[in-house]
This record gives C-alpha cells, structure tokens and sequence, in this order.
C-alpha cells in the first residue's frame, strides 16, 4: 500500500467513524404534530396527575385522597428562585415542570410550544417531584431563612411537599408528608402529549412516537454503572415492532437516578450540558411506574424525602453532590458526563486542557496551545509518516518499472500476484514498509475522536468565546471562516506532499477530500475545527522542515 492510498484510508476511515458517531450520538430533530384539542388535553392533565398503583400496601387501605379535580386552576402555575435558577412549580401538585439557569437563560426541560401553523412542536414536561393524587388549591408559602428559600406546598387532607433551595446553588432538598401514604412523584412521563391503546398488546403508547426524541437520556446510577435509555427509545411506534423496533424500558431501579437536561433553542439539539438528579438513598426504595416514570414509596410515618440536583455536569459540581461528611460518595455521580467509546482519552486530554486553562484564562488561546502541545507529542509518530512518504517518493521509479513489466499481464491474477511479490520483495530490500505511514495515522485516530467528542460535551466549553465572531466554542463557526480555512490548509498541505501514485487518487486528495472534510467540519464545534486547522498549520511546518533536511538513500535492486 503506497503513501497516498495509507492517506485515503485514514481520511476514509476517519471520517466513516466520525460520520458513525454522529448519528448514533445525535438526536433527531423535532417533528410537528397536530395540536390536540382541548379535550385531550384536559384529559391528559388529569391523567397525569393520577399516580398508577404502586403496590396493595399502598392503596388497598388507603381512604381516597382529594383529586386533581379539586384544584382551583390546573394551569397555574408558582414561580420562585435565587440566583443560579428560575424553578416554575405546577401549582395544583407541586411538580417541578421547568428550570432556567440564568446565567443564559436555559432552559432545562420541554416546555409547551407551537409553530406558525399552531401545530404542536413540543409538549410540556410533566415534571419531577410532586405529591401524587395531591390537590394544593393555595399559592405555596415561601420561607426566607438560614440562606435559603423554603417553599412549602399544603392541601387541605393534610398533604405537604418542601423544596428547599440554597441561595446561591443547585442542590434542592425534598420532603414529602402525605397522611393517606400516597407516594413522591420523583420523574413523571415525558410530556402530556395524548396517549393511544395499542389494540394488540392493550399497553399505552403516546399518540405521537417522535416526541420527545430530543430529550436526552433516563438513566439510574449504581456505584459503578450507569443505566440510561433514550426517552425517544421509550416511544418507539408500536405499529412498527413486527420490524423488530420494540419499545424500551425504564433502567432498573435504584437510589439515584435523573435525566438528562439543557436546551439549546437557537440550535438543533445534540448535547445535553446539564442534569437532573435524584439522590434517594434514604428512602426504603424506589419503584417504577407502570408510565415512564418513577415513584418513592413513604415510610410508615406516611414521610419520603430526597435530594434534587439541577445543574451543570460539571465535574466538580457533580462530585459535591454527596451526603454531609461522605465525599467519596460523589464520585458514583460523575458518570452522568458522556464522553463517548473514548471516554477514558478524553477526560485525560480534558484534564490537560483544563491545566493549560488555569495559566491562559482564555479556552480558545488554551485549546490552541493545547493542540499545539498534542502536536509535538505526536511529533515522531507524524516524522515516520513524512520520511515513509520521501522514501516511497525515492522507490517509485523502480516500482513503475516492475508494474510495467507485468502490464501485458493484467488478467492473469497469479501474474498479478507474482507481481505483488516482487514489488514486496523491492521495498524489503530497502528497508521500506508500505505499511509504515498508515499505522501512525490510525494510532491518532482515538485522540481525534476523543477530541471531538471531548469539545462538544465539557461544560466549560459551552458558550466560551475565542476571538471576534466566535463566541462559543462548543458551537459551529456562523460563518463558516474556520472551516473555509481548514480546507485551504489541507488543499496547501496536499501541495506539500510529495507527488507520487495514481494522479486521479492525487486530484481527489486535493480537491475532493478537502471538500468532504470541509462540509463536514462546517458544522462541528469551532474549538476541534481551530485544533484541527492548527493540526494541519504545524504539520505543514514539519513536512517542510523534513523535506528540507531530506537526505535520499540509495536504492537497492
């Protein structure tokens, strides 16, 4: 295999698994459906508020709870925060339906929105937390004390749920009192979006499959495993499962659990940068709701109580969020932050990245130093590749002539293998592996891949800017000036190279795979189009500085 076919392979290759990648890390974007009418709707809001039956020692004795229904306004809703979150609570139930962190105004979960045509593009989140069967005909009470917000939620059957919210962070502390032992709601469905009876299995299905595609992940923790199913894979279309697409479940139960969080509205959604968490280890356990969803069962005392997370999946962050006096036990929290099949690579480059950030305040001037610290690093591995190249350069005369020798032989395959063998046996006679320059390429392949998926999910690198236009790293260039210029750098870089091979593979080299890359990077983060623009800037300066001080060796017949 010559220099430019190792190139081709590598580039191929390099693309197809980041291409592969993509999609299987991507959501799919949102689809509209026809806006249910009203009555749905109202039905749906009922619904929802009706937890399922969790067990007979839960409801069999239990005289009935005031319901929904009983509720003066099903749609209003309370507003409260402090100076990291805007949380917005149901007010008839107490559940927990949005979060906004102020600081850019994101928003955590679906909220309810139509398009120009007033058909429905997203559904309302039906929240965590909340009191099931509960019915608060008050606005909650708001506490003010020991720095902290204490908003307290009371029905007229004794019922009270308490959210506990610092001033100054997102750490949530939960309690729930309900004297008829009804449960604490911790995730409810996904949205309200209508429900639709499955005439061969009688199960329930939501009437549109697609919603909900982008919202992430649900998933438990254990001390050493992460459990999580997309939502989208929970709403596979039922109408479809002869073809193998059943429908999944809920991740087995345990005492944490959350679900991925963060929209981006400017932007299709591909990265989830923040998270709702709960810790529940003190509860008795945890059961899963016949709904995608998950209830904690009260204690004899007709009590439960939890801690509730909203926040960035920061790793520092996440990591506080333990019991008071147990900070090991955070570390189980850690693995909600997803840095894909080369996880372990990227949260050592990330921790490189982040050292250089505590000397160049700056995350764009960081990654540029960064990248060109990997690059010297890489530095022999990419000057085998070069004098591979020179030296495949120096043989090719002598290959032609052995190439030419066999032309008239074409359709003659054991000619075609004579041939192959001789010109084998031409390079070991000088030392030379044609292998030798594709091998250091795909050893770089899990360090750009882990880049790649490195940049695009670290909270620090969202919305960081760099310089003039480029404000957030973490996003594509607006206007497309880094990647026009990734591709003059592989278009002067291919200029560089040594001409040598079929001039067909040569011009695709030159102008078609810069052109694939391009559109391809046209809508990657800017901070791995800088590192790879970068990446290809030094490797121009090498490659020069190798030819220059290129010496040919004699070649041996």
């Amino acid at each position: 295999m010559n220099q430019k076919s190792n190139l081709v392979v590598f580039l191929l290759l390099s693309m197809a698994m980041l291409f592969l990648y993509s999609w299987m890390t991507q959501k799919n974007a949102k689809q509209p459906v026809p806006l249910p009418s009203a009555a749905q709707t109202a039905a749906a809001a009922a619904d929802a508020a009706e937890v399922l039956s969790v067990g007979p020692s839960l409801d069999a004795a239990a005289p009935a709870a005031p319901g929904p229904e009983e509720a003066s306004d099903k749609s209003a809703r309370f507003v409260a925060g402090n100076e990291l979150l805007e949380l917005t609570w149901r007010q008839y139930d107490g559940t927990l339906v949005q979060a906004v962190w102020k600081q850019d105004g994101t928003r955590f979960f679906p909220a309810r929105e139509q398009d120009a045509l007033g058909r429905l593009t997203s559904a309302e989140f039906l929240g965590l937390g909340g009191g099931a069967s509960a019915a608060f005909s008050d606005e909650p009470q708001v506490l003010e004390e020991d720095g902290a917000k204490t908003i307290v939620f009371t029905g007229q059957a004794g019922d009270r749920l308490t959210y506990r919210l610092p001033n100054d962070g997102f750490i949530l502390d939960v309690e729930w009192l309900s004297p008829q032992g009804r449960p604490l709601w911790l995730i409810r469905s996904l949205t309200d979006i209508p429900q639709a009876l499955d005439p061969f299995t009688g199960k329930i299905y939501p009437a549109n499959p697609l919603q909900g595609l982008e919202n992430g992940r649900v998933f438990t923790l254990e001390e050493k495993n992460i459990n999580a199913v997309a939502w989208g894979k929970m709403l596979e279309d039922p109408w479809f499962m002869f073809l193998g697409r059943e429908r999944a479940t809920l991740p087995p139960v345990a005492a944490r659990l959350g679900m991925d969080a963060g929209f981006e509205a400017s932007k299709k959604q591909m990265v989830h940068y923040f998270a709702a968490i709960w810790d529940s280890a003190a509860m008795p356990r945890i059961v899963q709701n016949p709904q995608p969803g998950y209830v904690a069962p009260v204690g004899t005392d007709g009590r439960a109580a939890a801690r509730l997370y909203l926040g960035p999946k920061q790793a520092e962050h996440l990591a506080a969020f333990h019991p008071k006096g147990e900070p090991n036990a955070g570390k189980v929290f850690l693995q909600v932050m997803d840095f894909g099949f080369f996880g372990l690579i990227a949260k050592l480059l990330f921790m490189l990245l982040k050292l250089i950030q505590g000397f160049i305040p700056n995350w764009g001037w960081a990654l540029v130093t960064f990248g060109f610290l990997l690059r010297l690093v890489l530095w022999p591995l990419n000057t085998k590749t070069t004098l591979n190249m020179l030296r495949q350069k120096d043989l090719e005369p002598r290959e032609k002539e052995i190439k030419a020798k066999y032309a008239k032989y074409a359709g003659d395959k054991m000619k075609q293998m004579e041939m192959q063998r001789e010109v084998m046996a031409f390079h070991k006679k000088n030392g030379h592996n044609m292998m030798g320059g594709c091998l250091p390429m795909l050893l770089q392949m899990p360090i750009f891949m882990a880049l790649w998926s490195m940049l695009q999910n670290v909270f620090e690198l969202r919305h960081a800017p760099w310089i003039l236009w480029i404000k957030d790293l973490s996003a594509s260039d607006p206007f497309f000036v880094l990647p026009l210029l990734m591709v003059g750098s592989m278009v002067a870089q291919q200029a560089m190279t040594p001409p040598m091979g079929d001039p067909a593979q040569r011009k695709m080299m030159m102008v078609v795979m810069p052109i694939m890359m391009g559109f391809f990077f046209a809508y990657t983060p800017a901070g791995l189009t800088v590192y790879y623009l970068l990446y290809n800037v030094v490797g121009m300066g090498q490659m020069w500085w190798q030819k220059r001080n290129y010496k040919p060796q004699p070649v041996v017949i």
